[in-house]
């Protein structure tokens, strides 16, 4: 029998069964549905879960801090050790490092535009070395190293500006949430210190005045850098300056505890050093040589393994279920083949008797029982196209917090797909299918092979 006359017999057979032939492949249709759309949302927590990352921080940076921090190993708060040229170089002899940058926050600067204030935290940077972090801009462009008193703001400072004369402080009206009180390109922008308050005027007063020029602004999605203000280092270290005499001169005058200033780096050259690691698949082993030379290291690893074993013990569950409905699936194809044998003796024997090979017969059953694999295979993956294209549909329409819920207590950040359908899963489901119905068509077929050809004609 050529392969070509086994494929129309078993279709053939397939037909005259049609409404049992439609009840398994239905099975199968509905096993093969439930897992590719339940690791499809897997797949959906994983990029969400790559989106919830990149707004927390680059996930290849480590952050080496010169403040206590609390060590989850030990259950302590561990002390810093200092930040300074020596610090930057032990680092930098690291093996996987790529780039260390020092960073420098400046305290004591009240940032001001108009009659607006805003609250923010100032860091100088290194433009060259930050600049291989190739910083995503909004607008305009990163520090270089010829600048002066300019600075790049952070995306969600244009929301946070707020006048003190009203009341509360209001900032952005609340009614148009995308209205913002200052035009960082045209509005003037300025950095003062030693600020005061003149009763007469009712204006404020400053010792020191700083026209800043603002080149760029970074995404506001960035939680890392949103509401930080960065400026060149040498300018830094000059308002670090001013700032120290103007509070050591307010100390003079009788001012108790001077301007309220007080330097959190005093032991420290640095406030901190942002090191970045040539691949994220050396993070864990830099970061732990990081802690063995004593400094205080923070990165995303800790929040990266919450999160991916999140993403797997919700996919083994939801891939759970849709293989338990896929078993069902195979049952219900096994117990169609027996029955089609036992409704079949006599062909069978029929053909036992004419000349027909045992595997020619055991070929026909397992071609049978591939194509119901396969169809339902081809139908499920259809279905599931159409329940992933539901779900999302549902998640942007309705509450995302409602839908992080089902998605392991995610937030899904309202944006992009929840479910998602990679080509080669696909691929595989259907292959998966047809395996399924072979296997589940092997035993049905076995037993065809046994049966006695006189046997079965008397029996008929």
């Amino acid at each position: 029998m050529s392969n070509l006359d086994l494929i129309k017999m078993s279709l053939g057979n397939l037909w005259r069964r049609k409404l049992r032939t439609l009840l398994t492949v239905l099975g199968v249709i509905i096993g093969t549905a439930s897992i590719i759309t339940t690791l499809s949302l897997g797949f959906g927590m994983k990029e969400q879960n790559k989106k919830l990352l990149a707004q927390m921080g680059p996930v290849d940076v480590i952050k080496v801090v010169s403040y206590p921090i609390y060590d989850p190993e030990t259950q302590k708060q561990k002390d810093a050790k200092p930040l300074d040229d020596k610090a930057i170089e032990e680092i930098s002899k690291i093996e996987n490092v790529q780039v260390t940058i020092p960073t420098l926050e400046v305290d004591g600067v009240d940032i001001a535009s108009k009659k607006y204030s805003n609250f923010a935290q100032i860091i100088g940077v290194d433009p060259e070395k930050y600049a291989l972090l190739n910083p995503e801009m909004q607008w305009g462009r990163f520090l270089e190293a010829s600048d002066g008193e300019v600075a790049v703001f952070g995306g969600g400072l244009k929301r946070s500006w707020y006048d003190q004369k009203s009341r509360g402080g209001r900032m952005n009206d609340m009614n148009d949430p995308d209205k913002t009180l200052v035009d960082l390109e045209k509005d003037p922008i300025t950095m003062n210190i030693g600020e005061g308050y003149d009763p007469e005027t009712e204006q404020r007063k400053y010792s020191k005045t700083h026209k800043i020029k603002v080149v760029g602004e970074l995404p506001e999605e960035d939680w890392e850098t949103a509401y930080n203000v960065y400026i060149p280092m040498d300018f830094a270290l000059k308002l670090k300056r001013e700032i120290k005499r103007e509070n050591d001169k307010q100390k003079a005058d009788g001012m108790v505890g001077g301007m309220g200033y007080r330097d959190r780096n005093s032991t420290s050259k640095y406030s901190s050093i942002i090191v970045k690691v040539d691949d994220i698949k050396n993070m864990r082993a830099v970061n732990d040589k990081v802690k063995a030379l004593g400094y205080n290291a923070q990165s995303n690893l800790q929040a990266t393994d919450a999160l991916n074993k999140n993403v797997e013990s919700t996919q083994k569950i939801l891939g759970g279920i849709g293989a338990v409905s896929l078993l069902v699936a195979a049952i219900g194809i096994a117990n169609t083949m027996v029955m089609s044998i036992y409704e079949r003796i006599k062909e069978i024997g029929i053909m036992k008797v004419i000349g027909a090979n045992v595997s020619d017969i055991k070929k026909m059953f397992l071609t049978e029982a591939a194509f119901i694999g396969l169809f339902g295979g081809a139908l499920g993956i259809g279905v599931s196209y159409i329940a992933s294209a539901i779900i999302n549909y549902l998640s942007k329409k309705g509450n995302p917090d409602d839908m992080g819920g089902m998605m392991g207590g995610l937030p899904m950040m309202g944006e992009g797909k929840i479910s998602i359908i990679p080509i080669w899963l696909i691929l595989v489901a259907l292959l998966f299918a047809t395996i399924v119905g072979i296997l589940s068509g092997y035993y049905p077929a076995r037993k065809a092979t046994k049966l006695s050809p006189l046997e079965a004609i008397r029996t008929q």
